[in-house]
């Protein structure tokens, strides 16, 4: 993506490829169609980088308190086990499956966590014009990382096997579950409103908050 002298973008669909000229501004909640194919190019926001960086701070807070407290609590037969949030993946460690735990770890904790502090220094590079790390570089890891973020397919995977569980013990939902729900809906948040145009604009243009 490249910009003009009028602050124009051009943008390629993601759907189509068809080449689109777009606006530096799109006013809020107003939404971007392709002429072609009718994909959702970008939504307008109001104060986007505002939301952005104050909602992954809030997000990145969440999720060191759920990884501080116990997720999930069983008890049966008079016998009480917790699970943190680090077992999802530590469990399948100690069985041997490693690489497996390592995509655990990182398609829940670890990758989300890279997203929204890439969106962050993005953000205050372009506005405070630091060079201390590439923004271009930031903005491709953030564009990589965002399709194995999957805070939502995990918290949907837990559900689905409590169902299975709720027949065979008492199980209560802990502090880091909640919390991990909180994490989950943030990070969703921040995904929805930083599109791949809108991230390359920020990049490329540096402009004002």
């Amino acid at each position: 993506m490249a910009h003009s002298d009028d602050c124009q973008y051009n943008y390629a669909c993601a759907e189509c490829d068809l080449l689109i000229d777009m606006p530096a501004h799109i006013p809020h909640r107003t939404a971007l169609v392709c002429p072609r194919c009718n994909h959702t190019l970008a939504v307008g926001h109001r104060n986007p980088k505002h939301h952005v960086v104050a909602v992954s701070i809030t997000a990145i807070i969440v999720m060191v308190i759920a990884l501080s407290f116990s997720f999930i609590s069983f008890s049966a037969n008079g016998q009480q086990r917790d699970i943190n949030l680090f077992q999802a993946s530590s469990e399948l460690f100690a069985q041997g499956y490693y690489f497996v735990a390592l995509l655990v770890l990182s398609f829940i904790i670890i990758l989300p966590i890279l997203y929204l502090l890439c969106l962050s220094l993005i953000i205050v590079n372009t506005q405070y014009k630091l060079h201390f790390i590439s923004t271009h570089l930031l903005g491709r890891i953030a564009s990589s990382i965002l399709p194995w973020a999957m805070t939502e397919v995990f918290l949907i995977s837990v559900l689905v096997a409590l169902i299975k569980i709720v027949s065979m013990a008492d199980v209560t939902l802990e502090i880091s579950f909640w919390a991990y729900v909180i994490f989950a809906t943030l990070f969703t948040y921040v995904a929805s409103i930083v599109d791949s145009h809108r991230l390359w604009q920020w990049i490329a243009q540096g402009d004002k908050w």
